[in-house]
């Protein structure tokens, strides 16, 4: 492990209001809903959030360009039993800006994170780690390092999930096309598992495991059309999911960057839920959440037609992470018009549920950045403890927002934000 580079902004939680409404920050969790980490002269952002027994909380981001993953208790305070005072900054050989990008649990407790490193020599590899439920490095992992680089020499991680076996599922773009690999349970990259060749450019956004193996998955373009594959056990594509293992949906006109399909979750009756962002006519971007059947057809009994749109005439929304509750009800994580960010809450049949926030939106501005109030706040994931939905992102302050790859300092006014609403 490397120097912690984070420090806790976190003061004592006001007295609890009264009556709390769905959809505002949870009081008994950080400072008024909100947990902020700053590193010390560089930045922090979050980018992954994984909710545990118990309401703990476990986050990952990047800070200072090294990948970083936090743990919270039920409360918001850091948990002093995992890594050094609740966080880990794992040593590894390269840096990182968006760090960690997916985490998940190993039935025994031990975590599994990814994301993409940047090598000496300006070359990117996914960058997969296991930790040992205290945050030590996992030595049975990696050969010994307790990490593993994988993938061709300019991939960049977007998607990570994991099945009960420990088996590790990557995702992202290589050579501008989508790339999809598998590791072993020890991090052993998966030579019988060929990356399928879609036929067209774009990144892995999410991926789906199913108990029957299958894996689904979503692609983002650019184009304002949702595109999700899906694969047999085997790796094949699977013949019954379209006809050729694809379907792309066109959700609205035109193309622009960050523009497609995000998130992809399980549905009831074996359906898929799928979520992202696409064009009005007028070309500004709105949420979308689609239901397939199991054949990858719309399904037409959710929302409108098959549609829930997320929209407002006077803001530009987009759509970057989706849950589903216990109850059913689909969460929906994002940013609105800076500097706020974007909640959603859906009934299960795509209809906007109205007891949460206003009409089912809220626009939040969260978070203690340095410098003083946010002038832009991003959510990047989300998850759920209950009913009460978790999410992991970003609040700058004031002044210049840099974060590149062109130098070895981090000169962005971020923060790494952890909320929780009611």
């Amino acid at each position: 492990m490397i120097r912690v580079f984070l420090v806790l902004a976190f003061l004592l939680a006001l007295p609890t209001a009264a009556y709390a409404a769905a959809g505002d920050p949870d009081r008994d969790f950080g400072r008024r809903g909100t947990v902020t980490l700053k590193a010390t002269d560089a930045d922090a952002v979050g980018h992954a959030v994984k909710v545990l027994s118990g309401n703990r909380v476990l986050a990952g981001g990047s800070a200072a360009g090294q990948l970083v993953l936090v743990k919270l208790r039920a409360s918001g305070s850091l948990d002093s039993t995992f890594g050094t005072r609740g966080q880990v900054v794992p040593a590894l050989p390269g840096t990182s800006l968006d760090g960690v990008k997916g985490i998940q649990i190993v039935r025994d407790g031990r975590v599994v994170a990814s994301g993409t490193l940047r090598l000496a020599d300006g070359s990117t590899r996914f960058v997969t780690l296991r930790l040992l439920p205290s945050g030590e490095v996992d030595p049975s992992f990696g050969a010994g390092l307790g990490y593993v680089l994988s993938g061709p020499s300019d991939v960049e991680l977007s998607a990570m999930a994991m099945d009960r076996n420990g088996v590790v599922y990557l995702g992202g773009t290589s050579g501008g096309a989508p790339f999809l690999m598998r590791l072993l349970g020890d991090g052993t990259p998966d030579t019988t598992f060929a990356n399928p060749a879609l036929g067209i450019t774009g990144k892995v956004t999410s991926i789906l495991l199913r108990a029957d193996g299958t894996v689904t998955y979503s692609v983002a373009t650019g184009a304002a059309s949702f595109t999700v594959a899906r694969l047999l056990p085997t790796g094949a594509l699977d013949p019954a999911w379209g006809g050729i293992g694809v379907v792309t949906h066109a959700m609205g006109p035109g193309a622009a960057p960050g523009i497609g399909a995000v998130a992809v979750r399980q549905g009831p009756s074996n359906t898929t839920l799928v979520a992202g962002t696409d064009l009005t006519a007028t070309g500004s971007p709105r949420g979308s959440v689609i239901r397939l059947n199991p054949t990858g057809a719309i399904d037409t009994r959710f929302g409108s037609n098959g549609v829930s749109r997320v929209s407002r005439s006077d803001r530009e929304l987009r759509i970057t992470g989706m849950v589903r509750d216990r109850s059913g009800r689909i969460l929906l994580a994002g940013t609105g018009r800076s500097p706020d960010s974007l909640l959603v809450r859906l009934r299960a049949n795509g209809a906007r549920d109205k007891r949460f926030g206003s009409g089912g939106l809220t626009y939040p501005v969260l978070g203690q950045p340095p410098g003083g109030t946010p002038i832009y706040t991003r959510f990047e994931a989300i998850d759920v403890a209950g009913s009460k939905a978790v999410v992991v992102g970003s609040a700058a302050g004031p002044g210049t927002l840099v974060r590149s790859f062109g130098g070895t300092s981090y000169t962005g006014r971020f923060a790494l934000t952890i909320s929780r609403f009611d």
